[in-house]
């Protein structure tokens, strides 16, 4: 049995909301992305794709100029995996199929 195993999740199981929750606390705390990792249970370049995706544009007024900086939101993050979960599937058929399925069920009535 291996004991060098340095994750506690199975692999292929996607970032809940809750740890999303903890990367964006560790992250602004400044652990680092291994860390990070390490307290979450997967790979470190997980971490580093999931702060990467969920980066927004912060904007912030210092002595009456704009400052723009990049910073991870959790919430940015859950929504654009949400959206890309709504998107990975195959498209239906029965839309391109629907004339074909009415004409055959008013056939078959009809027929019998």
């Amino acid at each position: 049995m291996q004991e060098q195993n340095t994750t506690v999740r199975e692999k292929g199981h996607h970032l809940t909301s809750f740890e999303r929750g903890r990367i964006a606390t560790l992250h602004s705390q400044g652990y680092s992305n291994r860390a990070i990792a390490r307290v979450i249970g997967v790979c470190h370049q997980t971490i580093s794709n999931e702060l990467r995706r969920g980066e927004i544009d912060q904007v912030k007024k210092v002595n009456g100029q704009r400052q723009y900086h990049r910073e991870y939101s959790p919430e940015a993050a859950q929504a654009k995996y949400e959206a890309n979960r709504m998107s990975c599937h195959r498209p239906l058929k029965l839309a391109g199929v629907a004339d074909f399925i009415h004409y055959f069920t008013a056939h078959l009535h009809q027929d019998d």
